[in-house]
């Protein structure tokens, strides 16, 4: 058998509490970027540039 392909459809076995505290870590990462994004995007952030 091949192992470059067995190791390529390997699916890592894991509880649902390290399960949920990854997804919960995904989650705020996400939220962290679209409040940065949002910011970024900001008419008041931009008039503010323009005073500066």
């Amino acid at each position: 058998m091949d192992k470059g392909k067995l190791r390529k459809t390997y699916q890592e076995v894991i509880s649902i509490e390290e399960y949920l505290r990854k997804r919960q870590k995904m989650k705020e990462s996400e939220q962290k970027e679209r409040i940065i994004k949002a910011h970024e995007k900001s008419p008041t952030w931009l008039l503010a540039e323009l005073y500066v």
